[in-house]
């Protein structure tokens, strides 16, 4: 399978690893099952640097819509995403970008990416969320 996943349910973080092509199908199975597992709220780890995403503009436009979609209702965690690549960077900041207002960045380390999400749970405030005040950084910092 193209892209795999562990459900850590202890430390409510989901770790996401994609090997070979990843398709739009692959991305749909994920986002599908993690919603089964009940695991929308984990923290999400993913690992994109040793994949190759075949994704047409169709197929960025149909993922970031269901990735908005998957963030309604129920608070989604925040999303840590790896990439190694000007190619898989630019796909990431496109789907960051119709991705709604939750917390996900992108990064260039796992280290840094685990100290983000570990960070992000530690300082999150969920009277601040009701607020309506956005902790959404609008910059993308490669870490």
């Amino acid at each position: 399978m193209p892209l795999s996943w562990s459900t850590l349910p202890d430390s409510q973080l989901c770790i996401v690893s994609g090997e070979g092509t990843v398709t739009r199908a692959d991305i749909d199975t994920y986002l599908a099952s993690t919603l089964g597992e009940g695991a929308k709220s984990y923290a999400k780890l993913i690992d994109i640097t040793t994949c190759t995403l075949a994704l047409d503009a169709d197929d960025l436009d149909m993922v970031a819509d269901r990735l908005m979609h998957y963030g309604m209702g129920e608070r989604p965690g925040p999303v840590a995403m790896v990439v190694d690549s000007a190619l898989q960077l630019d796909m990431a900041v496109l789907l960051k970008q119709k991705a709604g207002d939750r917390p996900f960045r992108i990064f260039t380390s796992i280290g840094a990416a685990r100290s983000w999400l570990k960070s992000y749970q530690e300082s999150y405030d969920p009277q601040a969320l009701s607020t309506g005040i956005s902790t959404r950084s609008r910059f993308l910092r490669a870490g």
